[in-house]
């Protein structure tokens, strides 16, 4: 049990923000999360594909059937140019779940978050806190105070910024930096925007769950999911410049990708374009696809950032969330050892630190990698150039190759570490083992 006063806010109630709140549960640590909008639970966003990586610790902490039932196994990727010519198969996720006992598994926002949310404990569910938007973090000798735009604050021993791209505990840990005199200051504009994204949620259709299709070709990139309830189709647009600012974008830019690339076919068997799904939407976005990783992750103890708030990449390999949890996994084992080994009723913030540094140490150059598998993902399937369109439509397919890129994938894979603290069962069973067993009971 940790002792009384020590208590974790939480900026961010999405799917890394309710991973932490069920890590710090298990780990009978106290913690509020504070989330913008009204409810955890939102029907909103691009569907979401989760990874071994990331379904590992979940099952670890007893998801796993509510998870399968609101997710599906993706299958085979069919691959089509912009005229809807075939341009090979790739068998990467039968691969994927040959090597590590689990496919990627495609789940829309809302069951993930109702997933995650309902399998908190009563008590722990009554500390999500909505409609509490961030304004302003001050840090003390002890802790943190967090303050909402709506004029509660609240203490804490220490805040996880689980805000996103755009976080606002991103920025306040900046301006605390520079108030401080700190060295540990991080750029105002730290991620770069080399593409945008339009997405699409329409009606499932004659598409049976997991149908997997993307059409490659020179100035846009479509990549389509089909889930249990809706398809999802993301298009990959390359700006004319890549830019550091933040882009506004407006229902006329929606409507201009439309008339450009509407006849862009989104289905294997062709019969589904663009513009066909854009008229059926049920919701739609465009947003910035921005890239990059932060310098620095934490600050004196009480400020630590975790998932896109500290990291960025482009949807295309669908790292971004897993990524998210796996920092979750990391950072809660980090703070737990630094509670056990502490000489203190809890530990100082200066122990903190040093816990915040090793998780970002564990962390740092496999996210580094993810970020740029990512952005390589993205430039080959918008043949950013005679290369990239060369290997992606000649050199992909043979399943030689698509085996051998995904067998050294794996090994990395299978570096991932799950919660040292939650007793559990392996459950995923592969051809590469993991390099971290679930502990037992007795751990």
């Amino acid at each position: 049990m940790a002792p009384a006063g020590f208590k974790v806010i939480v900026a961010g109630g999405g799917p890394v923000g309710l991973t932490a709140a069920i890590s710090l549960s298990k780990a009978n640590i106290d913690f509020i999360v504070l989330e913008r909008n009204a409810s955890a639970v939102i029907d909103a966003g691009s569907n979401l594909v989760l990874s071994p990586m990331s379904l590992r610790a979940l099952y670890q902490c007893g998801l796993e059937e509510d998870l399968k039932r609101v997710t599906s196994p993706l299958g085979d990727l069919t691959r089509t140019d912009h005229s809807g010519h075939d341009i090979g198969k790739l068998d990467i996720f039968n691969h994927i779940k040959h090597n590590h006992g689990e496919s990627l598994r495609v789940v829309s926002r809302h069951d993930l978050t109702h997933v995650l949310y309902s399998n908190l404990p009563v008590d722990a569910q009554s500390k999500i806190l909505t409609n509490k938007k961030v304004s302003r973090v001050e840090t003390n000798d002890t802790g943190v105070i967090v303050e909402c735009d709506d004029g509660t604050s609240y203490d804490g021993t220490f805040v996880i910024g689980a805000d996103g791209a755009h976080s606002t505990v991103r920025q306040l840990m900046r301006e605390i930096a520079v108030a401080s005199g700190s060295d540990k200051i991080n750029a105002k504009q730290p991620f770069l925007t080399t593409y945008r994204g339009l997405w699409v949620r329409f009606p499932r259709l004659h598409l049976e769950p997991g149908v997997t299709n993307e059409t490659h070709g020179v100035g846009a990139s479509t990549q389509l999911f089909c889930g249990e309830q809706s398809t999802v189709v993301s298009v990959y647009l390359p700006l004319e410049k890549p830019t550091r600012d933040r882009i506004r974008h407006t229902a006329e830019d929606k409507e201009a990708i439309i008339s450009q690339w509407g006849h862009l076919p989104l289905t294997p068997d062709g019969k589904v374009t663009l513009k066909d799904a854009y008229e059926m939407r049920l919701e739609a976005g465009l947003v910035s696809l921005e890239e990059g990783v932060v310098e620095y992750w934490s600050l004196d103890g009480k400020v630590v950032l975790v998932g896109d708030a500290a990291h960025k990449f482009t949807p295309s390999t669908g790292m971004g969330c897993n990524m998210g949890m796996v920092d979750v996994v990391v950072l809660a084992n980090e703070v737990r050892k630094a509670m056990r080994s502490s000489s203190h009723v809890y530990p100082t913030p200066a122990e903190l630190e040093v816990a915040f540094e090793s998780f970002k140490n564990i962390r740092y150059d496999v996210v580094v990698s993810g970020c740029k598998q990512s952005g390589t993902a993205t430039a080959a399937s918008t043949w950013a150039s005679s290369i990239s369109q060369l290997v992606d439509c000649h050199i992909a397919p043979f399943s030689f190759v698509q085996k051998y890129f995904m067998d050294r994938s794996a090994q990395q894979v299978a570096q991932t570490p799950v919660f040292d603290y939650i007793p559990s069962q392996e459950v995923m069973h592969g051809a590469v083992p993991w390099n971290k067993s679930m502990p037992d009971s007795k751990a």
